[in-house]
């Protein structure tokens, strides 16, 4: 396969395209040499579950607002870029659920900080801006 060096889409907040992403996830890491199957998993996953919160709690599953998507590899890195145009996240208040809770969701936070090397909300001004990096070389 050709390598690609960056994507960059615009999908509308709907929970139907997280598949769609991921797949576009996947096939990115594939084209760029990424061949270590747990790796392409946990980039996946912590896209799916970061797109999931924006479309629950940011934009509440309102069809009509959008979400940018750029994934790009940079010096044996992957660099994922999600920006919703929604209100501000105020950091204080992100905090993952206990794991000794037992019950379905609340995950994405704490799989985004474990399986990612490091992850910020950039300054925008309109909305916000998920920034993650994984070594992948």
């Amino acid at each position: 396969m050709t390598e690609i060096p960056k994507i960059v889409v615009v999908v509308p907040a709907a929970l139907k395209v997280v598949k769609a992403v991921r797949d576009i996830t996947k096939d990115f890491l594939i084209s760029n040499g990424v061949v270590d199957a747990d790796t392409i998993y946990d980039l996946e996953l912590v896209v799916a579950e970061a797109l999931i919160n924006i479309v629950k709690h940011t934009y509440k599953f309102d069809l009509s607002q959008l979400i940018s998507y750029t994934i790009e590899m940079k010096d044996g890195s992957v660099e994922i870029k999600i920006r919703d145009f929604g209100p501000k996240i105020n950091l204080k208040e992100l905090k993952p659920r206990e794991l000794s809770e037992p019950r379905e969701g609340g995950l994405g936070l704490h799989l985004i900080r474990t399986l990612v090397d490091n992850w910020e909300y950039e300054e925008v001004r309109k909305g916000n801006l998920l920034f993650m990096r994984r070594r992948v070389f």
